[in-house]
């Protein structure tokens, strides 16, 4: 195979350029992680109950059997990041710049590109996400290096995450609240 994903131009996506639109921190549910959550806590200093959402499951699209469905007693839900009114993250200011980029969620640094990267390492498929209308430019300098790192990290803290949502789902005792969640993840709520 030539290179990621399908035709000749794979090797495109490595110009893509935001424009800091915005639109992909608008009506949008990011998943976020344990590693997310104590990453914003600690380094932009915020409260969890800031920014922390759970969002039920007539709220968001996401497959019925999929592994980041947390079980509550009162149905199933996902975390993610919070909205204000309006429905922009909570971390998107007035000038659509997002106020915790450096320590911002590791789905957000691999927004806009789906990826694929095999167990050694080697970027299998890259396409560009069709979740908001993304008025891009292709102008700019990505590395294959650069997004496997991030294609990576995701993966890996995704399933750290995804391995503690389980345990919790197959536990019996108690009630299982969204309070409780983030303290079987070890925040303070």
């Amino acid at each position: 195979m030539a290179g990621p994903g399908a035709g000749d131009d794979w090797q495109r996506y490595l110009n893509f350029r935001c424009t800091g639109c915005g639109n992909c921190c608008r009506r949008t549910h990011v998943l976020i992680t344990e590693d997310d959550v104590r990453r914003i806590e600690r380094e932009a200093g915020r409260p969890v109950s800031e920014f922390v959402r759970f969002v039920p499951e007539e709220d968001v699209a996401l497959e019925k059997r999929s592994p980041w469905w947390i079980r509550f007693s009162g149905g199933r839900a996902a975390m993610t990041l919070r909205h204000r009114k309006g429905g922009a993250c909570v971390f998107l200011d007035d000038a659509d710049r997002c106020t915790i980029y450096e320590h911002r969620p590791v789905t957000c640094r691999e927004h806009p590109f789906e990826l694929e990267v095999s167990a050694g390492g080697a970027l299998e498929f890259i396409a560009l996400s069709d979740i908001v209308e993304c008025p891009h430019d292709w102008d700019g300098c990505i590395s294959r290096r650069e997004l496997v790192a991030v294609a990576r990290w995701n993966q890996r803290q995704s399933d750290a995450y995804l391995d503690d949502v389980q345990r919790w789902n197959r536990r019996r005792k108690g009630r299982k609240t969204r309070p409780g969640f983030l303290r079987y993840l070890g925040f303070d709520v």
